[in-house]
C-alpha cells in the first residue's frame, strides 16, 4: 500500500483562467446601475511561502467591463526568493545551484471584433519559471511518489521528476455564438446582479437543450513548452495544436449557477508540427448540473452542484516509445492534456496532473452556501468590491486506466475538502483545501471549478 507523508502544497497560479472552464459570453451589470458604463476592477497583492518556491510575492488585477462590456482582463506577476536546488545529471552526479520562481500571466476574454457580431476572441498566456516543479511522466493510477529502480536496477527513475524549469503556455480561442435558443435573438445576454446574485433570470435554466440556453462552437489554438532543467541534457516537452469544441450552457448565471446544466464535448489534436514532441489526439466530455435548495433564515443561496467528466486518447500506443522521445509512450498526450486528473479542478488533494493515462473518469459534488452576512457589502467604505462570500463542502472521485473499460471503476481515488469563495469584481475567487490519500493541497484560484 502506498503511504506518503501528508504535505501542504500551495498553488501560485492565483491568476490562472483555467481553459477547461465553461465561459459563456454575457454582460454582468449591477441591478442598481443607471448608466451604460458598468465596469469594475480589483487589484490584490499576495504573499506565501512553500518548500518548493520559498517566500513568493505577487499581485493580480481583475478588470471587468472595460473596452467592451462583456470583456474580462486578468493580469498577474510573481517572484520568489532564491532557494537551493540541485542539478542532477544522467550519470548521477549533482551540483548545487540557487534559483527563484518568477512568472507573468495575461488573460483577455470575451473580445468581440468589429467585423463579427457572433465571434469572440480569448487569449490566455503564462510565462513562468519554477525552482522545483513536479512532473509525473508516469502518471498511471498505481504509480508511486518516490525513487523507483528501473528493470535491472541500473538507473533510478524519478516518479515524479522534481526539477526546476519553465512551464510556458498560450491559448488563442475563437468562439462563435450559434443562433440557437437564447443566442438566436440575444448574443450577449445582460445579467443584472444584486449583491452578486442574478435578479433578472427567473425564467432561465433547466430548459430544453439547444432550444433554450446559449450554444457556442469554438476553435482553440494551444501551445505549451515545459522543461526539466534539473537534468544536464535538459529534456523538454512541447505541444501545439487545435481543440474543437461544442459548448452548451442552460443555467441562470454561468459564473455562479444556482440551477440548470452545462455541457461540452471537445476534440483535441496535436499534428506533430513545428517543435511538437509528437502527434496525439484526445476526446473529452464534461457535464454539470445545479439544484437550488430552499434558503435558511440567514442565507441568500443554497446550491448542490454536480459534475461528471470523462476523457480518452485513441492515438495512445501503450508500451511503445516514440523514436524521438524515450520518456513518453508513442502518440501519447503530455501529462497536462487528455485523460489526466489532479490539481486545482479535478481531484484537488493531489498534485497538478498527478494521474494520466489513456482513459479517465471523474465525478464531483459541491454544497455551496452564500450567507446573508457580508462585512464588505457596503461599497462606500470598502476599497474592494466583494458582493458575497461563499462557503463550500466538496467530495471528488476519479480514476485513470490504460483502456476505457471496467478498470475505471476499480481502486478509484477519492478526496474531500472545503472552500471559501468570494465574488470580487464580478469574478469568483476561491480558496480550496482538499484531503486525500497522498496528503493535502491548498489552491487559490479564480473561477468556480465547474
Amino acid at each position: 500500500m502506498l503511504h506518503t507523508t501528508s504535505i501542504l502544497k500551495i498553488s501560485t497560479l492565483l491568476f490562472l483562467l483555467e481553459v477547461s472552464l465553461f465561459s459563456v459570453e454575457f454582460i454582468a451589470k449591477d441591478a442598481q446601475s443607471t448608466g451604460e458604463k458598468d465596469s469594475t476592477w480589483i487589484a490584490l497583492p499576495y504573499l506565501f511561502s512553500s518548500d518548493s518556491m520559498g517566500l513568493t510575492t505577487g499581485a493580480v488585477g481583475i478588470f471587468n467591463g472595460f473596452i467592451q462590456p462583456q470583456m474580462t482582463i486578468v493580469a498577474s506577476a510573481f517572484i520568489g526568493e532564491e532557494v537551493p536546488v540541485k542539478k542532477l545529471s544522467i550519470t548521477g552526479s549533482t551540483s548545487d545551484e540557487m534559483a527563484r520562481s518568477k512568472g507573468f500571466f495575461l488573460g483577455v476574454s470575451g473580445y468581440r471584433p468589429s467585423f463579427s457580431k457572433r465571434m469572440f476572441l480569448t487569449f490566455l498566456g503564462l510565462y513562468a519559471y519554477y525552482p522545483n516543479q513536479r512532473i509525473y511522466l508516469d502518471g498511471s493510477n498505481d504509480s508511486v511518489q518516490n525513487l523507483t529502480p528501473t528493470p535491472g536496477g541500473t538507473t533510478p527513475e524519478l516518479t515524479p521528476i522534481q526539477t526546476q524549469g519553465y512551464n510556458n503556455w498560450a491559448d488563442v480561442d475563437f468562439r462563435f455564438v450559434l443562433p440557437l435558443g437564447e443566442g438566436k435573438d440575444t448574443i450577449t445576454p445582460v445579467i443584472k446582479l444584486s449583491r452578486g446574485l442574478a435578479v433578472n433570470r427567473d425564467g432561465k435554466g433547466n430548459g430544453a437543450p439547444f432550444v433554450t440556453g446559449q450554444t457556442i462552437l469554438g476553435v482553440k489554438y494551444f501551445y505549451n513548452h515545459l522543461t526539466a532543467d534539473k537534468f544536464t541534457n535538459e529534456p523538454s516537452l512541447n505541444t501545439n495544436g487545435i481543440k474543437l469544441y461544442l459548448e452548451h450552457d442552460n443555467t441562470d448565471y454561468p459564473d455562479n449557477p444556482s440551477r440548470g446544466y452545462s455541457m461540452r464535448f471537445k476534440v483535441s489534436a496535436d499534428f506533430g508540427w513545428l517543435d511538437s514532441s509528437q502527434s496525439w489526439n484526445a476526446l473529452d466530455f464534461d457535464y454539470s448540473h445545479y439544484f437550488e435548495l430552499p434558503n435558511f433564515s440567514w442565507t441568500r443561496q443554497n446550491v448542490i452542484a454536480l459534475n461528471a467528466w470523462t476523457a480518452y486518447s485513441p492515438s495512445w500506443e501503450k508500451g511503445t516509445r516514440s523514436p524521438d522521445n524515450n520518456y513518453l509512450d508513442k502518440n501519447r498526450p503530455p501529462m497536462w492534456e487528455g485523460a489526466k486528473l489532479g490539481g486545482y479542478d479535478r481531484l484537488r488533494a493531489y498534485d497538478l496532473n498527478r494521474f494520466s493515462d489513456k482513459a479517465a473518469i471523474y465525478g464531483a459534488i459541491e454544497y455551496r452556501l452564500i450567507p446573508e452576512f457580508n462585512p464588505m457589502h457596503n461599497q462606500e467604505w470598502s476599497p474592494i468590491p466583494i458582493d458575497w462570500f461563499q462557503a463550500v463542502l466538496f467530495a471528488e472521485v476519479g480514476r485513470v486506466a490504460p483502456e476505457y473499460d471496467l478498470r475505471l471503476l476499480d481502486d478509484m481515488k477519492y478526496d474531500a475538502g472545503f472552500s471559501f469563495r468570494a465574488l470580487a469584481a464580478r469574478m469568483p475567487v476561491r480558496f480550496d483545501m482538499a484531503f486525500g490519500s497522498e496528503g493535502s493541497s491548498m489552491w487559490v484560484m479564480i473561477k468556480q471549478p465547474f
